[in-house]
């Protein structure tokens, strides 16, 4: 399955791109994509088969995708004379990733395949 989620996605939740911003927004997405499905291999057939929550997997991505558009230089702090400003740590790092805490909004619901805290998959489920 190609990436759901699209640059527009990305604009709804900042603000209109334009058409260099679009091009990177949609680089970056690709690469969302590819993160999440190396992190969790069930993610594609879940998304092809309508289990994953949509809403859910287009606010992650576009967070992951926004932390790297809104600090384009990777700045985490700047002064001029008397003003200061910090930006968070993570957000700083100007670097694309999925938190655990995103990670974790995607993941797949136990099921009674699962046992303790190791879901186990069928070999044919990947």
């Amino acid at each position: 399955m190609s990436n759901p989620v699209t640059p527009s996605d990305v604009a709804d939740r900042w603000r209109p791109l334009t058409d260099d911003e679009t091009l990177l927004a949609a680089a970056l997405l690709d690469d969302a994509w590819a993160l999440l499905k190396a992190r969790d291999v069930t993610i594609d057939t879940r998304a092809t088969a309508g289990t994953l929550d949509a809403g859910l997997l287009r606010m992650v991505e576009t967070a992951m995708v926004l932390r790297v558009m809104r600090n384009p230089d990777g700045k985490k702090q700047e002064a001029i004379d008397d003003y200061s400003w910090t930006r968070d740590n993570a957000v700083s790092a100007g670097l694309l990733y999925v938190g655990d805490d995103e990670l974790a909004l995607l993941r797949a619901p136990y099921t009674k395949t699962t046992r303790g805290s190791v879901r186990l998959v069928a070999y044919g489920d990947l």
